[in-house]
């Protein structure tokens, strides 16, 4: 097996290496005190638990403690305004400004109007359908696209069913159906001749 903790190794990784060797050196040190009372044991692996916890903290990145500004979610709450009311409305125009500040760029390279786009949504259009799925990262840009979020049905799917019965028609030309069944009963009549005449020749 490879030694992945050479840093000479194409692609070796430091952080990788420090905690592949600090899980090394705590698999030693257990074994090495095998069989020892459990409280000098303890005393024994306390600072090498402590460095391997270290170690593999320090592979997960931090997560942002700001999540991500999301543009559907900035349209969704389009709907829930009241435009009848001065406050409403103030409302409804410092929240289209401020997505236009944020995503204005990037849905003018779309093609996308937001204007057009919010008065939908305030008339009750789906956001999934008509909003792409940018985000913009806490302190950023430049906004980034997702694949569309997934929503999962709250209501049984309608089941499709068959309104009428269509009507099937077959029409056969009678000269035809004639024709056929004369082919059928002369085949018929050779067969049996045959069959005949091969008796005939077996009793001789």
């Amino acid at each position: 097996m490879a030694d992945f903790t050479n840093l000479n190794l194409e692609g070796a990784n430091e952080k990788f290496n420090k905690t592949a060797t600090d899980a090394k050196s705590l698999k030693d040190s257990l074994v090495a005190q095998h069989g020892a009372d459990a409280s000098a044991m303890k005393a024994s692996v306390e600072s090498k638990v402590a460095d391997l916890q270290s170690s593999l903290s320090s592979m997960i990145p931090e997560l942002p403690a700001i999540p991500n500004v999301n543009m559907q979610g900035d349209f969704a709450g389009l709907a829930d305004i009241d435009l009848k009311t001065p406050a409403g409305l103030e409302q409804y125009k410092s929240q289209v400004s401020s997505i236009t500040e944020k995503f204005g760029p990037a849905m003018a390279d779309k093609g996308l109007d937001i204007d057009g786009l919010a008065t939908k949504i305030q008339e009750g259009g789906d956001v999934g359908d008509l909003i792409p799925n940018l985000q913009l990262a806490d302190g950023g840009t430049l906004p980034f696209e997702l694949p569309s979020n997934v929503k999962i049905p709250s209501i049984e799917a309608i089941k499709e069913k068959l309104e009428t019965i269509p009507d099937f028609k077959i029409e056969i030309d009678g000269s035809v159906l004639k024709e056929k069944a004369q082919e059928a009963l002369d085949a018929i009549e050779a067969e049996k001749l045959k069959q005949e005449t091969e008796s005939k020749w077996t009793l001789s």
